[in-house]
């Protein structure tokens, strides 16, 4: 099959470029497509960010003691908050001098300064239009005039800069966040599935996975904005306390500034030890915030379950009991923050302006005039109003030093939430991650601080390094074989991880069966039994604490889970998954091959229903795109054996009306069918299949495995249905953690399944057997209880 492309059929998924090796993505928009260049990713770079972030925990964190059940007093508690945002800077934010944000930064210091030095312009122009005016100078106060609109114009420039530079800081900052967090979170290491099993020792470093979504998105766009608007809340009245106070020295003397510097010292104080722990407030009130946000959700993906079972009444109570523990957090910050309010607003905005208008009438009320010299009283004006406004916006910018307290304070709270999110991340990144399993000095990390090229072989071998220190005595020790010629396990025990690590509940003990390509497994329990426990064994989700996995390569397994998985786009990206178009057609599928498939599996007449394959629910489809929209949406325009192809990109941000899902729009049994569509697809050689047919009926059931069989897939396949036995070779019972039972199916069992009607012969056979086994039950109840009334009468008859 022959390929080409208009725009280069390669560069929509990644392309490198050859100086820097950049990654560039097209990005749709205004009608347009933008190139936007993402570095690759360096993981050695996260691997010595963990050291990092591993030496800030052993160092500033300490575990609970052990005696007492309390945090251990800390000497360096003030200066944490600090760490946190020196440790964030360094490592993601600007990690090095000539990142482009550090340009920004000091392009957003200078415009503070600037904006500074033409408020100190503009006062001294104040009180010179003041004189003036005073002093009925009709030219010089046209001419002030004139100056005051020039000023304007390059005052206007610096405010609107100083906005611009800091939402464009914030951006910044943000896209540094989340690619960073993204990088950690979402990759090979499955960091966003074994997040559920962080622990922390240290409740301020503990991690809900179900608030994750929150910490990602909106918790760091807090931490960034409230980064870059303290630069202006703090900078620019630091800046204005400096200019001003030099400028003033000259007009009112050194003890006039220090007076005031000293006022601003003592109420500043005064302040500080008034105000509240905002802080720990903003902290638990975002907690909560999440916890009625994440269960209001809950609601929303639930809601045909919950009204099926009719539980709105309990939902109801649950939603109104979340929300007034809401409710009665804030009722507390607002008392809280009232009395302080009240102090505050007395000390910033009456007591320092008062203090300012004394300080800048003393010298027009007490200096002595020079001999021979007659006052100018437009002079002493312009001197008055000068100080006068020099003064008080000294007071505005201690003031708004006092009011970035809160400031701070919020950003200390969200430093903790970002900052916890890191260190979870990096846990649970870590290559020797023990699922909550922590180490002997309870900092939440795996390993022992120290870099394991210095740890000697004997060590390892003893699990201990350091001094003695045990750190796998009950972690993970198990074998993982790739490449495999089939699938085996030896002595596997099943265990839910869990920071007791071996000594955790134990599903399965001493798992142990061998098979090869071509020899298909089916797995029989009881639910709970471990079945599915086994699958993410395979697939190396839960650890492997002992024994031995020899399994294919990752590349030749193809798992199915219990629950289907759709995606928001076209019919054909739910059986493409985890391809996208561009992809599909790389690989050399067609449109025709998927409807070959679609066809096999009973699944034709979906395109009857929903159109085409480029049918998308969340997409309004009831009224055509306009022309600008399509335009916008188009990825590329593809040759495919001479016939064009228009790639679209299929994620349009959502439903349109809500409700209209792959998930809503197919049953049961379609949407199992659409999974085994995807196997078909994707042809591995080996499919590990957990409960695939629940939903569809036996004899279809019988055709796709009929399809898989002809395909010579290796199957492992998980289900209740003893159907399902003829078409595999070894069967392994899992009757209980003790019992497990791995045998060959032999044709004597399978001559029961040759067919419809000897199935239905079979079962009815162990139907009888078992209203048999019933009857005896029975009859041996009667013998029993005619026993005991026998020996009861007897004892009786003794008595007497």
């Amino acid at each position: 099959m022959s390929i080409s492309s208009s725009s280069g059929l390669d560069r929509w998924n990644f392309y490198h470029k050859d100086s820097k090796k950049m990654r560039t993505i097209f990005v749709p928009y205004k009608g347009r497509r933008l190139e936007v260049d993402i570095e690759p990713i360096n993981y050695d770079r996260y691997e010595h960010d963990r050291l990092i972030v591993k030496k800030y925990m052993k160092d500033y964190e300490k575990p609970l003691d052990s005696t007492t059940g309390k945090l251990p007093s800390r000497s360096v508690i003030e200066s944490k908050f600090f760490t946190k945002i020196f440790i964030i800077w360094r490592m993601i934010l600007i990690p090095n001098v000539f990142d482009r944000n550090s340009y920004l930064l000091l392009t957003h210091i200078g415009l503070l300064i600037a904006r500074t030095w033409l408020s100190l312009l503009v006062t001294k122009l104040d009180g010179q239009i003041m004189k003036d005016l005073m002093g009925f100078k009709i030219k010089l106060f046209l001419r002030d005039m004139v100056y005051w609109f020039l000023f304007a114009v390059p005052a206007s420039y610096v405010n609107s800069g100083i906005k611009y530079l800091t939402k464009r800081l914030a951006l910044n900052f943000r896209t540094n966040m989340v690619r960073y967090c993204h990088d950690l979170y979402m990759n090979s290491r499955l960091v966003y599935y074994k997040l559920q099993f962080n622990h922390n020792e240290l409740p301020d470093y503990r991690l809900s996975y179900k608030t994750i979504d929150q910490n990602l998105t909106e918790d760091i766009r807090k931490f960034c904005d409230s980064l870059t608007s303290l630069f202006a809340n703090v900078g620019k009245p630091a800046i204005d306390l400096v200019f001003f106070a030099i400028y003033l020295r000259d007009n009112i003397g050194t003890v006039g500034i220090l007076a005031i510097l000293s006022n601003y010292l003592i109420t500043g104080m005064m302040l500080k030890r008034q105000s509240p722990n905002f802080n720990r407030l903003w902290k638990k009130k975002t907690q909560m915030e999440g916890i009625y946000y994440n269960y209001n959700l809950n609601l929303v993906n639930n809601c045909e379950e919950i009204s099926f079972y009719k539980g709105i009444g309990f939902e109801r109570r649950k939603v109104y009991r979340i929300f007034k523990d809401l409710a009665d957090h804030i009722v507390v910050e607002i008392k809280e923050r009232f009395a302080y309010q009240l102090f505050e607003d007395y000390i910033l905005k009456f007591t320092w302006p008062a203090f300012g208008y004394i300080f800048a009438g003393l010298p027009i009320l007490f200096e002595k005039p020079k001999s021979g010299y007659v006052p100018d009283e437009t002079s002493n004006m312009k001197s008055f109003v000068v100080n006068k406004r020099l003064i008080l916006s000294m007071a505005d910018a201690g003031s708004r030093l006092m009011y970035s307290i809160k400031d701070i304070n919020r950003l200390s709270g969200v430093t903790d939430i970002v900052f916890t999110l890191l260190v979870n991340l990096h846990q649970v990144h870590d290559s020797n991650f023990q699922y909550g399993l922590t180490n002997s000095q309870g900092n939440g990390f795996s390993s022992n601080f120290k870099i394991n090229s210095f740890v000697s072989r004997q060590q390892l071998a003893n699990g201990s390094i350091g001094t003695g220190t045990a750190i796998y005595s009950n972690g993970i020790n198990g074998t993982i074989q790739n490449s495999y010629p089939g699938l085996r396990m030896e002595r596997i025990p099943v265990i839910v991880p869990s920071p007791k690590g071996v000594n955790g509940k134990h599903l399965l003990n001493n798992l142990s069966f061998n098979i090869a390509k071509g020899q298909n497994l089916m797995i029989l329990g009881k639910n709970g039994v471990g079945k599915t426990a086994i699958v993410r064994i395979i697939s190396e989700l839960w650890p492997l604490y002992s024994g031995l996995l020899s399994k294919p390569s990752s590349n030749d397994i193809y798992y199915v889970s219990q629950r289907q998985y759709f995606i928001t786009g076209s019919l054909r990206d739910q059986i493409i998954y985890p391809l996208n178009h561009i992809q599909m057609l790389q690989k050399g599928f067609t449109d025709e091959t998927i409807i070959g498939y679609m066809n096999e599996v009973g699944l034709g007449y979906l395109l009857e229903r929903f159109g085409s394959l480029d049918y998308n629910p969340s997409a309004d489809n009831s009224n055509k795109e306009d022309e600008a929209e399509l335009k916008n949406r188009l990825i590329d325009e593809v040759v495919v054996n001479g016939k064009s192809v228009q790639v679209y990109d299929s994620n349009t941000g959502g439903s349109v009306d809500g409700k209209k899902s792959w998930f809503s729009l197919l049953s049961g049994g379609e949407r199992q069918k659409v999974v085994f569509t995807r196997i078909l697809f994707h042809n591995k050689p080996f499919v590990v299949m957990d409960e695939p047919t629940s939903a569809i009926s036996y004899d279809y059931e019988d055709s796709l495995f009929e399809f898989l069989r002809k395909k010579n897939i290796t199957l492992i396949t998980i289900t209740n249905r003893d159907s399902l036995m003829k078409y595999h070779d070894y069967l392994l019972e899992l009757v209980d953690e003790d019992h497990i039972r791995f045998t060959k199916i032999d044709e004597e069992y399978l001559k029961y399944f040759e067919s419809a009607d000897s199935e239905v012969k079979y079962l009815e056979g162990e139907l009888r057997k078992m209203r048999e086994l019933r009857r005896r039950r029975d009859e041996l109840k009667e013998k029993l209880e005619g026993y005991e009334d026998g020996r009861s009468s007897l004892k009786a008859i003794k008595s007497k």
